[in-house]
């Protein structure tokens, strides 16, 4: 029994000693990995490993971040991070590479840099902040992508955490920056952010997320600006067994434009009783078909296949949405511009199906019910999406809707497989 706390005391100096070495390969296997993942094919952007040192108490990465450019090239920004390890954590600081800051230097105070520094805890938890310092260039800065502009961006600092589970917590309250671009200014007034979501699938997310932004300016030299006060963007999303209900809201609380108000701005939609999994699957879906549709837009061979593959995918996804039940509500549509006015709202629901028949082959349209009202000003068809106007413009040419004091007056019902646009009814062809 004399020899137990000996053998305690060993015991917690091999702990001791081994804990920042095993952390030290735990963090570079977990960094690798994250390389891997991230440095794919198909993304817009991404990670490139160059190199890292493990030492017994720290380590340094060196790496890439990689993302495509407007011109079809790529943009490099080179980063480095330390990480120091310790006995129950892991604490590492992001910074850019030395010959990013040489070149940022005339932006930069001096003795201040861009900081990202997390600390992981022995339970997968992790704590983060990003500070960017103050930042100032006039017309004459030998920074060449600012050369002939002119700006100062008020210091940020954003805090986060990040709790196994996929929860993750982001806030902030950031002053804002101005911009002279020579033909324009651009001004953007005090942002505040609070942002606490946890993972529901693959692109699903439930918690809320909160944007304000006092004012945004645009000023262009050769026209009248333009100013959004009261900027307000919130998401809300809780899933309940399998369902989900969401709602997503953006207002501005005014828009003024050469002097002229233009009054308040709103987009309003909420989601009840989506059935979480078919709506995560439908989501990845249709983002899968919209990069496929892009390849074969940027001339990639071989995309017929992956684009019919998609769309049917897609579509058993959306079947498999609308067999379970749901709404979806617009519950405000208000857009106000010098060209008039687009006001709109409504619904479109789905009864569950009975539990035997949600495996069969079934119409969208055949179980669906909508209304809705859309009044649009003729000046405003313009903001409408590409489909709607082609649809608008068939209907005033078979006298469905007449522009009465320019403005289109719509009031739409689905229900039984048929719609009816103000007085006239139409049979609507069954569609998988």
């Amino acid at each position: 029994m004399r020899w137990l706390p000996l053998i305690a005391l060993v015991i917690l100096i091999g702990i001791a000693v081994g804990a920042p070495y095993g952390l030290g390969v735990l963090t570079e296997s977990e960094f690798r990995s994250v390389m891997r993942d991230l440095d794919r094919e198909g993304r817009a952007w991404g990670l490139t490993n160059l190199d890292y040192e493990r030492y017994y108490l720290n380590a340094v990465a060196r790496y890439e971040l990689r993302w495509a450019s407007g011109n079809g090239g790529e943009q490099v920004l080179p980063l480095v991070t330390r990480f120091n390890h310790g006995m129950t954590d892991v604490r590492a600081v992001t910074r850019l590479a030395d010959e990013t800051l040489a070149r940022l230097a005339p932006l930069i105070p001096e003795g201040q840099e861009p900081r990202l520094r997390v600390e992981v805890g022995i339970g997968g938890s992790a704590d983060f902040r990003l500070h960017i310092p103050r930042l100032e260039w006039g017309p004459d800065t030998t920074v060449a992508q600012l050369a002939g502009s002119g700006g100062e961006i008020a210091p940020v600092d954003l805090q986060g955490t990040w709790s196994p589970g996929n929860h993750q917590q982001l806030v902030t309250e950031w002053p804002g920056f101005s911009m002279d671009l020579g033909d324009a200014r651009i001004q953007v007034g005090a942002v505040t952010l609070d942002h606490q979501l946890s993972s529901l699938g693959e692109r699903l997310w439930q918690g809320q997320s909160r944007l304000k932004v006092d004012s945004v300016t645009m000023d262009p030299v050769l026209d009248d600006p333009v100013v959004a006060d009261d900027v307000r963007f919130r998401f809300l999303s809780a899933a309940q067994e399998s369902s989900l209900d969401a709602s997503l809201k953006a207002v501005i609380g005014e828009l003024r434009n050469a002097g002229r108000s233009l009054g308040r701005q709103a987009l309003s939609l909420k989601a009840e009783r989506l059935h979480v999994s078919s709506l995560d699957k439908a989501v990845d879906s249709f983002i899968e078909l919209r990069s496929a549709e892009a390849a074969a837009q940027g001339g990639q061979a071989d995309q017929g296949q992956a684009l019919m593959e998609r769309y049917t995918r897609l579509s058993e996804s959306l079947q498999s949405l609308s067999v379970r039940g749901g709404r979806l509500n617009l519950e405000e549509l208000l857009l106000t511009l010098p060209d008039g006015t687009v006001e709109g709202e409504g619904y479109l629901s789905y009864p569950s199906l009975p539990e035997e028949e949600w495996g069969q082959p079934v119409s969208l349209l055949r179980h669906t019910r909508a209304e809705g009202v859309l009044n649009v000003d003729r000046g405003m068809v313009w903001a409408l999406p590409r489909a709607a106007q082609r649809v608008l413009t068939r209907l005033e040419q078979n006298h469905v809707v007449t522009p009465r004091d320019g403005r289109y007056h719509l009031d739409l019902r689905l229900e039984s497989m048929q719609l009816q646009v103000n007085d006239e009814r139409f049979e609507v062809p069954p569609l998988l």
